[in-house]
C-alpha cells in the first residue's frame, strides 16, 4: 500500500501539475507516449502466453526439485511470444499504426522500434511477476511498478519541462525505465530461488497449454480495455484528445489504489484455497477482499468526486473539461473492486474457460460501446463517451462474474456490511453539489476530504462494518 500510495502521489503530481505544462502546445507528444504505452501493454498481455497465471496456479503445487524445470519450460513461451510479435510488427507495422490516426501515422511510424522494445520489456516484466506472486513476494513488484516507474517518469518529464532533454531523449529514457525495472525484478527473482534446470516438464503439457491459452486475457482484460479506449479516442477524434482523456482518466483511476495492494495478496491466497478445497477460507477471502476494496475505494472515490471542481481549477484551462470522465472512470473502478476476487476464483478453478469467455465479451463490448458513444455519427460524446463506455462494460462484466461465482460455487460477497458501505458511498457522492471554492482550491480539497473521511470512516467503525480493520488498529 505504501508503494502504491507513493506511486500515486508521483503520478498525480506528474499528471495534474507537470505533464499538462510540459506538453502545452504539443499535446500530441503526450498522446504519442500514451498510445505507445497502450499498444505495448496490450501486446504484452497477448504475447506473454498467459504465463503469470500459469505460474501462480502450478508453481505452488510442485516439489522444490521440480520448480526449476517448470520455470525453464514456461519461460520459453514469453520468449517465443516476443519473437512472434517482432515478426508481426516487421511485416505489418505501418498498417497497425494506421489504426491510431491516419493524420499522425508518420509521427508514430518513426517510433516503431520503441514500441517493440517497450512491449518486449513488459512481456518479461509481467512474466516475472507471476513468479514473485507465486512465492508471495509481491511487495517488490509493486514498488517497481508503482513507485519506481512513476517516479522515473516524473523525473524525466521534469527534465523535459526544464529544457534539459529533447523529446526523442525523453522517449528513450522512458523506455529505459521499463528495461531497468525488468532487469531489477529478474535479479530479485534469482535471489529468491528463480532458476532454470534441465529435465522433463513436471506439469502435464496439455493441461499447461490449455490453461495458459485460456488465461492469456485474464489479467490483461482490464489493461486491454483501459487502453483500448485510449486507442479509439486517438482513432476517432485525434491524438491531442488522448492527452485530455488521459489526464481525466488518471484522476478517476486513483479510486483503484486499494485494489492493487489487496488483490496482489488475495489472488495467490485464492489459488491456494482452491487447491486445498477450503471453501470456508475461499468465502472469507472473497467477502473480505470485496468489503475492504469497497471501503477504501469508496472513500477515495468520494474524496475525488466531492473535490472535483477544485481539482479542475488546478489544471491548465484547456484540460478542465474532463469532470464527467473522472466520474465514470471512478465508478467503473468501483464496479470492478466491488466483486473482489471473483475473477480469481474463476481463473484458478476448473472454470477458467468461463473467465476467458467473459473477458472476450468484455473486450468486444468495450470496442462496440466506445465506437458508438465516441463516433460523431452516433453518440458524439467525445472523451466522455469513452469513459461512459468503460463504466457500462465494467458493470456488465462484473455482474456476469458475480453471477457465475454464485452459480458454480454458491458464494457471494454480499453481506450487511457490504450493502451498507455501498449505500453510504452512493448517498455521500451527492455532496458534489457542495458549493465550489475555486478561489482557494487546495484548502477546499483538504477541507472536503477531512469531512468525507471523518463521516465515512466514522460510520464504518461506528457501525462495526469492518471488524478486521478495527482489530488491526487495536493491535497497533
Amino acid at each position: 500500500m505504501v508503494s502504491i500510495i507513493l506511486g500515486t502521489l508521483f503520478g498525480a503530481v506528474n499528471t495534474i501539475l507537470v505533464l499538462p505544462r510540459a506538453f502545452e502546445g504539443f499535446e500530441e507528444g503526450w498522446g504519442l507516449i500514451k498510445v505507445l504505452t497502450a499498444y505495448a501493454l496490450i501486446f504484452a498481455q497477448l504475447f506473454h502466453g498467459g504465463i503469470p497465471n500459469a505460474i501462480i496456479r502450478f508453481f505452488p503445487r510442485l516439489a522444490e526439485a521440480e520448480q526449476g524445470r517448470f520455470l525453464r519450460i514456461v519461460f520459453t513461451i514469453p520468449l517465443i511470444g516476443s519473437v512472434l510479435l517482432g515478426l508481426i510488427m516487421a511485416a505489418a507495422g505501418p498498417e497497425v499504426m494506421q489504426l491510431v490516426n491516419a493524420n499522425d501515422a508518420v509521427l508514430l511510424e518513426g517510433n516503431f522500434g520503441k514500441l517493440f522494445a517497450l512491449s518486449t520489456a513488459l512481456i518479461f516484466f509481467y512474466a516475472l511477476n507471476g513468479f514473485v506472486s507465486a512465492i508471495l513476494k509481491t511487495t517488490f513488484f509493486q514498488f517497481l511498478n508503482e513507485t519506481f516507474l512513476k517516479g522515473w517518469y516524473l523525473m524525466i518529464v521534469l527534465f523535459y519541462l526544464g529544457d534539459k532533454i529533447e523529446f526523442d531523449q525523453l522517449l528513450l529514457l522512458y523506455l529505459g525505465g521499463y528495461f531497468t525495472a525488468t532487469i531489477v525484478l529478474l535479479l530479485f527473482s534469482i535471489r529468491h530461488g528463480f532458476r532454470f534446470e534441465r529435465g522433463p516438464n513436471p506439469v502435464d503439457k496439455k493441461e499447461l497449454t490449455e490453461y495458459s491459452a485460456y488465461s492469456i486475457l485474464d489479467r490483461g482484460a482490464g489493461i486491454i480495455v483501459s487502453n483500448l479506449d485510449i486507442i479509439m479516442v486517438g482513432l476517432l477524434i485525434g491524438l491531442d484528445e488522448v492527452a485530455f482523456y488521459t489526464l481525466a482518466f488518471y484522476i478517476g483511476a486513483v479510486t483503484m489504489i486499494p485494489q492493487k495492494s489487496i488483490m496482489a495478496i488475495a489472488n495467490p491466497l485464492t489459488s491456494k484455497a482452491i487447491n486445498n478445497e477450503d471453501r470456508a477460507d475461499l468465502m472469507h477471502i472473497y467477502r473480505l477482499s470485496s468489503l475492504l476494496q469497497m471501503v477504501f475505494g469508496g472513500l477515495i472515490f468520494l474524496c475525488v468526486w466531492v473535490s472535483i471542481d477544485e481539482i479542475m481549477v488546478l489544471l491548465p484551462e484547456k484540460f478542465q473539461g474532463g469532470k464527467w470522465v473522472v466520474f465514470w472512470i471512478g465508478l467503473s473502478k468501483l464496479f470492478n473492486m466491488a466483486t473482489g476476487v471473483s475473477g480469481g476464483i474463476l481463473v484458478y478453478s476448473k472454470y477458467f474457460k468461463m473467465n476467458f469467455r467473459l473477458n472476450i465479451v468484455l473486450i468486444v463490448l468495450t470496442g462496440l460501446t466506445n465506437y458508438f458513444l465516441i463516433h460523431k455519427s452516433y453518440g458524439n460524446l467525445g472523451i466522455e463517451g469513452a469513459a461512459l463506455a468503460t463504466a457500462i462494460t465494467f458493470f456488465v462484466y462484473n455482474a456476469m462474474k458475480l453471477h457465475y461465482v454464485k452459480r458454480y460455487f454458491g458464494l457471494t460477497p454480499v453481506t450487511r456490511a457490504y450493502t451498507m458501505v455501498i449505500l453510504m458511498t452512493a448517498a455521500m457522492s451527492t455532496l458534489v453539489f457542495w458549493e465550489p471554492m475555486p478561489d482557494m482550491p487546495f484548502a477546499a480539497i483538504i477541507l472536503k476530504c477531512v469531512v468525507i473521511c471523518s463521516v465515512f470512516l466514522g460510520a464504518v467503525f461506528g457501525l462495526n462494518l469492518a471488524p478486521e480493520m478495527m482489530n488491526l488498529l487495536k493491535q497497533k
